[in-house]
């Protein structure tokens, strides 16, 4: 579970910038786990991109994502009808999943796209090791896009666990950063509304930023996976194989000799 990668010791994340991170990512947790209010929307566009992270996405893409994302929020609108169209767009990705985009982890890795399955028992694997755990996980799954955000903000604010920023890192190399962008691109391509798209987005040139502030800072060089499709074919293929293998003969009928 926890990381065995050595920290360089004249590399690591200062106190400040590892509590800024931490509410960098809460924010993007409370972002994704409810429909805003025209008071959270204001809030968003008052501060903007730049003043609204500790760690401000820097890349030519990243940046390209922020002006999306400021520009979505100024054409949302803070009246009853348009607040009533985010969250009708809310509940289509996040709780009735009408457009057919998961919000967590477990039916983008799992072979049939199931719910609930080695993914959740991954994750509540990492929160036990940290004593932490779904407050009802038939509610929000251990695996759910906001509780594995609010895992890695806790990380990030635990100084005296040295480790705890590598396990960051592990933790959205081996979870996160492996479906985030499925979802970021079936968001995209069905939200009703900009605002959804670009919160999509923007957590995903955030989440990029973060893994690359980590390798350059603690050392910990990023774990490359095969593409989701690919490894869910290759798990697909061997779970037919083993169902093959197992099941059993079926005697052949045959004269009893008498």
């Amino acid at each position: 579970m926890t990381s065995t990668d050595t920290i360089h010791p004249a590399r690591s994340l200062e106190s400040e910038e590892r509590r800024g991170i931490a509410a960098d990512l809460r924010l993007l947790a409370a972002m994704h786990g409810e429909e805003p209010t025209a008071a959270f929307l204001d809030a968003l566009q008052g501060e903007g991109v730049e003043e609204l992270f500790h760690l401000a996405p820097a890349t030519a893409d990243a940046l390209e994502v922020c002006d999306f994302f400021e520009q979505a929020l100024a054409a949302t609108g803070r009246d009853e009808g348009a607040l009533h169209e985010l969250a009708a767009d809310f509940a289509a990705i996040y709780l009735t999943y009408s457009h057919r985009v998961s919000p967590s982890e477990s039916p983008w890795i799992d072979p049939e796209g199931l719910t609930s399955q080695e993914s959740m028992f991954a994750t509540r694997d990492w929160y036990r090791h940290y004593g932490l755990k779904a407050a009802n996980w038939r509610k929000l799954p251990d695996d759910h896009l906001v509780a594995e955000l609010v895992f890695l903000a806790h990380l990030f604010d635990l100084d005296d666990r040295p480790h705890a920023a590598a396990d960051a890192a592990r933790f959205l190399d081996r979870h996160l950063l492996r479906w985030y962008g499925s979802f970021c691109a079936g968001v995209v391509r069905r939200a009703w509304t900009p605002y959804w798209a670009a919160v999509a987005k923007l957590t995903g040139v955030y989440l990029e930023s973060l893994r690359d502030r980590l390798t350059s800072t603690i050392g910990v060089e990023r774990e490359i996976f095969e593409p989701i499709d690919a490894e869910k074919e290759r798990r697909r293929a061997a779970q037919v194989q083993h169902e093959t293998c197992a099941a059993p003969s079926i005697p052949q009928d045959r004269e009893l000799g008498w």
